[in-house]
């Protein structure tokens, strides 16, 4: 889902979707919406990739050394979520170089729960926090979208709030409860669709429209992102029972960026966890 873009100057630097997303976004926004989300989008496919490379400032490149500690490279990732000037640019994923600058693989939070599931001592400290911690149903609606609405809003809050998925909601199912009743999700990665299909007129359709025609997708993608649209929403319950073990365990089983929380309480979702979320939550306790 991402790409190492290499400048002639020796930088380095990140590209993914999240890119793609926010200057798309951007081209909208300076054009106040003068233009349609098709052609903005014809104008971001042209860009060459240098250009786009994180633009969403979505993570920066910071490479560390091969002899670099593993708290090392944790602790870059969890202070870097702080979000303030002292912690310094975003990183949400860690490429480990050589000493001659060859990137030997790149450490992502996906990799911190992998390893943390495989020693007693992070697995029991997991087993004993609660999943809700994540319960964020007060305030889950702001980051979802109305299927009437144009899927470029679900695109905008996705941009915003840094989100890869956006849950679609019906206006009539968002009552008092909290949390939210999801009829089904935009992703980022579903630009990828977008731009390989060459449909750049569906970015002006309404979320339902859009997710029609995602699903109506056939032949020219592949079996692999047919799979992946099977298994993208994934739910994992909240209640008392679950833990952080639990939700490491089915990121890691989906091998997705990020996955819901549902509540058995009032059946909704109620919560989007990421694997770094899970780092940050418990990094502390684990060194």
């Amino acid at each position: 889902r991402w790409v190492v873009v290499s400048y002639f100057d020796g930088r380095k630097a990140f590209f993914d979707y999240m890119d793609i997303n926010h200057r798309l976004i951007r081209i909208l926004r300076k054009s106040k919406s003068e233009i349609p989300a098709s052609q903005a989008m014809e104008r971001v496919v042209a860009m060459p990739v240098g250009a786009l490379a994180n633009c969403s400032g979505h993570s920066a490149y910071v490479p560390m050394a091969a002899e670099s500690s593993l708290r090392d490279v944790l602790r870059l990732i969890s202070e870097s979520a702080r979000g303030d000037s002292e912690a310094g640019p975003m990183v949400r994923r860690v490429p480990i170089v050589s000493h001659g600058g060859e990137v030997l693989h790149v450490f992502s939070c996906l990799d911190f729960l992998d390893l943390a599931l495989q020693f007693p001592g992070p697995s029991v400290m997991l087993e004993a926090q609660s999943a809700k911690t994540f319960d964020n149903r007060g305030t889950i609606l702001q980051a979802s979208v109305m299927t009437t609405d144009p899927v470029t809003s679900a695109l905008e809050i996705m941009d915003a709030e840094h989100l890869t998925v956006c849950p679609a909601t019906l206006r009539e199912l968002s009552g008092d409860l909290g949390g939210v009743l999801a009829s089904n999700v935009v992703s980022v990665t579903d630009l990828k669709l977008v731009i390989l299909e060459e449909r750049h007129d569906v970015l002006d359709l309404n979320v339902d429209d859009f997710i029609t025609w995602r699903q109506n997708v056939v032949g020219t993608v592949g079996q692999l992102l047919r799979q992946q649209r099977l298994h993208r929403f994934n739910v994992v319950s909240v209640d008392a029972g679950d833990s952080l073990h639990t939700l490491a365990r089915r990121l890691l089983e989906s091998e997705l960026q990020r996955i819901f929380l549902s509540s058995d309480e009032i059946a909704r979702i109620v919560g989007i966890v990421s694997s770094r979320d899970i780092l940050i939550e418990s990094l502390d306790q684990v060194l």
